[in-house]
């Protein structure tokens, strides 16, 4: 095996990135544990880098942020597009695109043209058909301007799960494909939280049993379904709460408190901020029961999450978890409410002893299977292949 320069693309390593920013940084970092030369580009400030780089270990040395200019919606920065451009041609044998519609596939393209570098671009679910019809009017311009061409040229696509897969080719794209799922931190494994710090920092009843959500609160999350199969089940909810965290996006909060308000939901629902590091790991402590109930994902990392802290999941078929029943460690639906009902009925009558049970199931799941040193060496068998080191891997798809 050869040591390797690699480029990693992605807009962002802040927290305001969520999982895209965990997945593209600690990608790099399993890669540089391994003894590679990694770089990151992205958009973001010192500060951002730093947080970036402690969460992770990452070297912050290793991280350039190039200035954005226009509206940030827009991500678009010439001074990357220039960076792209000036390298020498043996600065990089691999570039690896995390993220679609932004400055980065710009760069990305450049370098491809240019320097004749192999591409591997994650568009990380962003190809779902639910997700292209968000912001369609800004997608279409890109995918005129750049991002069909970026998509198009690039060496291999990278799949975090079969749904992408799928994706990809009503997409029209026919490069080949690796599959290659999303992963955790190791330390992720063994990382304690207090549950009682997270309920009294909350203001979180003791006696309530809790059923978690963090992510982007967002449209496609499917917040609107939960809180629905929520008054649904009420009575059968009597001894628990669902606790709601995560950013807001498009203001899709006000939305869903009005849901809440006008369903007279309030003493069953809360809604907090953004949870980070420890006291993520405090809320996973607190809590019996995750739910993510999607319309469109990728492989979301914050699944892989919450089972690595032991807490059993309830999720959709907007990503192939199906191993969630395979493996005893939770609930894998259709995209609707009557489903989610269904699965919120079973998961919330059984014991908290019964549900402890399946956590560990998920716990042994992902010390298994998605840790990022496993998946970082997958990537380095990609890296091989495309630069005709070795045969093709089993799992990089070409029909």
């Amino acid at each position: 095996m050869s040591n390797y320069n690699v480029l990693h693309l992605t807009p962002s390593v802040s927290p305001a990135a969520c999982g895209l920013a965990h997945i593209s940084i600690n990608l790099a970092q399993a890669q540089y544990a391994l003894g590679h030369n990694v770089t990151i580009w992205c958009f973001d400030s010192k500060e951002n880098i730093a947080w970036g780089s402690e969460t992770s270990g990452f070297p912050p040395d290793r991280i350039n942020g190039f200035k954005l200019v226009g509206p940030k919606s827009l991500y678009f920065s010439p001074q990357m597009s220039q960076n792209a451009v000036n390298l020498s041609n043996d600065r990089f044998n691999i570039v690896h695109q995390h993220g679609i519609w932004t400055g980065v596939s710009r760069a990305t393209l450049k370098i491809n043209k240019r320097h004749k570098t192999p591409t591997i671009i994650a568009p990380h679910g962003c190809l779902n058909h639910w997700a292209l019809n968000l912001s369609r009017w800004k997608k279409r311009i890109a995918l005129t301007a750049y991002e069909r061409k970026n998509l198009v040229h690039a060496s291999c696509l990278h799949a975090t799960s079969e749904t992408e897969i799928a994706d990809f080719r009503d997409f029209g794209l026919t490069n080949p494909i690796a599959f290659i799922e999303n992963g955790v931190m190791e330390k992720h494994l063994s990382m304690e939280g207090n549950a009682n710090r997270f309920r009294e920092q909350n203001a979180i009843a003791f006696d309530k049993r809790l059923l978690f959500f963090l992510s982007r609160i967002t449209p496609k999350k499917g917040l609107i379904m939960l809180v629905e199969a929520i008054i649904r089940i009420k009575d059968d909810f009597k001894d628990w709460q669902l606790i709601i965290a995560g950013m807001d996006e498009f203001n899709h909060k006000v939305e869903v408190e009005s849901l809440i308000k006008q369903l007279k939901l309030e003493d069953k629902i809360k809604i907090i901020g953004p949870l980070f590091d420890q006291a993520k790991a405090d809320a996973f402590a607190a809590a019996e029961l995750f739910i993510l109930p999607s319309h469109s994902e990728g492989s979301p990392l914050i699944v892989l999450e919450s089972l690595a802290a032991g807490v059993p999941v309830i999720t959709t078929k907007a990503s192939t978890w199906s191993n969630l029943t395979v493996h005893n460690c939770g609930w894998w639906v259709d995209i609707n409410t009557q489903a989610i009902v269904v699965a919120l009925q079973e998961a919330v009558s059984m014991s908290a002893e019964e549900l402890r049970k399946m956590g560990m199931c998920g716990k042994h799941l992902i010390a298994s299977r998605y840790t990022w040193p496993q998946l970082a060496q997958k990537t380095i068998w990609l890296y091989d292949w495309l630069l005709g080191q070795s045969d093709k891997p089993d799992f990089v798809i070409l029909d």
